[in-house]
């Protein structure tokens, strides 16, 4: 297997000196303190492809356990990049949970159990509507800390939870809900976490099982796990010290659903002699982008030593308006003026703290003719009604024939058809006894189309966690919404300004910060979380455009060399370019043209190995100026 690998020094060839140290360290019991732009995934993947190219991780045994599903696909996605042909197990805590349920109720003759993906629908069939938000909220709360019927109104008073609804109607709640799923034979999501643990813990046959399976254990977004999830991997590991956690605790905006960002910060405590690598450089963001989101943080009292790694950028624009009809046809306005390149590559995003703030946005965007992303599975989207067909199909040998079937009709190259076939196939390979009913709920555990269709995303701030694009406008960001009036208490303040950082740092190249002096009828002022903060002007303007596309001299070109250079490289080793050297690296090169071995490593930080390797390449693409 290694020998198929991506050799040690490629993987590490385009990380900066703390990534390097994360992802070749001998220690097994790691935490990696990632902040905002780190490179946290690109760590994690190459930690899991380390440890197989140097022998000290089995492949086949290496389990990535996610926070969402998005994040899920993306390891999918990179991991055969750097030439893993065994397929490692890496998704959602639900998903693997869900895989090994299954497995096990196959073994004990047991029929595979349903999923209940709307917990609200059910409540609302048992409880009625009244309050029926509140009284949901809280049955997140307490199935996400494994908290009982009979034990909820004491943890309640313990933590003093405040609620619409009475301790009494939330226990009988939880209650009624558990029978009634028992009748029907269903399990919801919370359940998948919930009977793994109590079966590893109750079954020992099965729970050496698990920890044979799952030998090397990776978590991803570490300050986001409940304990549900903290107790699952205690469990896997059971005193084995073979954990890498990845995670940023200013990035903890879970706190409903149990999350607890002292995870990383006390996690020396936790897991005694664990060894901390932190990640402090923002390879992502501009420094103007950076100081906005650091600033935010530092109101609340939270401060960041996050610093930008990029050159300077456009200054973080603060724009107010008379209210949010105003604000949104600006924004819409503003969006259709882009490089349509942008909206059409999905580069462009519109964040609010509140879904009901961006249906105006929305609809503007749609008025001025600018396309919005649709979910790849939702009404209209090309891909529903071809899942519905796979869905249908209730025997696993007749979903093979009718994935392979569905290649016969594909009218060209990236035809929902033929992903919805491959989705199926690559089901099948997971579950080989599945049927349409499982793959329905593989599909909803899992990412397998990977990003939604193209346009302008239009999410929440906690639904954009995990991504980033070139052009963010955040919309919204006034008193009564950032920090959001619900947020009583200290802690919940606290992780509202985490909630704005994190929105912040989604852009890449262009931020703007908009609010409306109005909203509802009601008078808003900018959101105290940004009061007083002004953008600093970039210390340097480039060239005009059209000047740099005709006049190519000097650093520009040496650039250009260098990219030919790299180009060459990845072709000759079978990988992409940017795994030979990224183009941060690229520029230090550019500007400071080391003459030795020795001051290329000083310069780019590549290490003196990889400088030694790649010098003379280097050195030839400089000499040809």
């Amino acid at each position: 297997m290694a020998d198929e690998l991506l050799t040690p020094d490629l993987l590490l060839a385009d990380l900066d000196a703390d990534q390097r140290r994360a992802v070749t360290t001998e220690s097994q019991l790691v935490a990696v303190v990632a902040g905002a732009g780190s490179g946290k995934t690109r760590v994690l993947t190459r930690r899991v492809a380390y440890r197989i190219a140097t022998g000290t991780a089995d492949g086949a045994h290496t389990v990535v356990l996610t926070f969402t599903r998005e994040a899920a696909g993306e390891l999918r996605r990179r991991l055969p990049r750097l030439g893993l042909t065994e397929r490692i197990a890496a998704g959602t805590f639900h998903s693997i949970a869900q895989q090994l349920l299954r497995q096990r109720w196959i073994d004990l003759d047991q029929q595979p159990k349903m999923i209940v993906s709307d917990r609200r629908r059910l409540v609302a069939e048992l409880m009625g509507r009244q309050h029926l938000d509140e009284l949901v909220n809280e049955m997140d709360w307490a199935t996400a800390r494994g908290i009982t019927a009979d034990q909820y109104e004491g943890a309640a008073r313990l933590v003093a939870r405040r609620s619409a609804v009475t301790g009494a109607r939330v226990a009988e709640a939880l209650a009624n809900y558990r029978v009634e799923k028992h009748k029907r034979g269903v399990v919801d999501l919370d359940d998948l976490l919930s009977s793994t643990i109590e079966a590893i813990e109750s079954d020992p046959e099965f729970a050496a099982s698990v920890r044979w399976r799952y030998r090397h254990v990776l978590v991803d977004e570490a300050q986001d796990l409940n304990p549900l999830q903290h107790r699952l991997v205690d469990l896997f590991r059971d005193g084995r010290n073979d954990l890498f956690l990845v995670g940023d605790p200013a990035q903890a905006i879970y706190g409903f659903n149990g999350s607890d960002p002292t995870l990383l910060l006390e996690v020396s405590d936790r897991f005694p002699g664990i060894e901390i690598v932190r990640l402090p450089v923002n390879h992502r963001c501009t420094p103007q982008i950076v100081e906005a989101a650091a600033y935010s943080l530092h109101t609340d009292g939270q401060p960041t030593d996050v610093v930008s790694a990029r050159p300077d950028g456009r200054s973080v624009a603060t724009v107010s308006h008379a209210d949010e009809k105003a604000e949104a046809t600006w924004v819409a306005q503003q969006i259709a003026r882009l490089d349509p390149t942008l909206v059409r590559s999905a580069q462009v995003a519109v964040l609010a703290r509140t879904h009901a703030v961006l249906e105006t946005a929305r609809a503007a965007l749609v008025e001025a003719g600018v396309a919005v992303r649709r979910l790849v599975d939702g009404p209209g989207s090309p891909f529903t009604p071809i899942l519905a067909e796979a869905y249908r199909i209730r025997e696993p040998n007749r979903m093979r024939q009718w994935a392979r079937d569905q290649f016969d009709l594909i009218d060209g190259e990236g035809d929902p058809r033929g992903e919805v076939a491959e989705a199926t196939l690559e089901f099948l390979r997971e579950q080989p006894t599945g049927d349409g009913t499982a793959f329905r709920t593989w599909v909803t555990t899992s990412d397998p189309f990977g990003r939604d269709l193209p346009g302008v995303d239009v999410l929440t701030f906690h639904g954009a966690k995990g991504r980033e694009w070139h052009t963010v406008h955040l919309i919204g960001c006034e008193t009564s919404l950032v920090p959001h009036r619900s947020a009583t208490t200290n802690a919940a303040r606290a992780e509202e300004a985490r909630l704005l950082y994190v929105a912040l740092t989604r852009a890449t190249d262009s931020l703007t910060v908009n609010w409306a002096g109005r909203r509802g009828g009601y008078q808003r002022k900018l959101t105290p979380l940004l009061s007083g903060f002004v953008s600093e002007t970039p210390k340097t303007m480039g060239p005009p455009t059209e000047l740099v596309t005709v006049k190519r001299g000097g650093r520009q070109a040496t650039l250009e060399r260098l990219r030919e250079w790299r180009s060459g490289v990845a072709r000759a080793g079978g990988i992409l370019p940017s795994a030979v050297v990224t183009d941060h690296v690229l520029a230090k090169i550019a500007e400071h043209r080391p003459s030795t071995p020795g001051e290329l490593n000083r310069v780019t930080g590549v290490g003196a190995i990889t400088a030694g390797r790649l010098f003379e390449g280097i050195s030839e693409a400089l000499a040809a100026g």
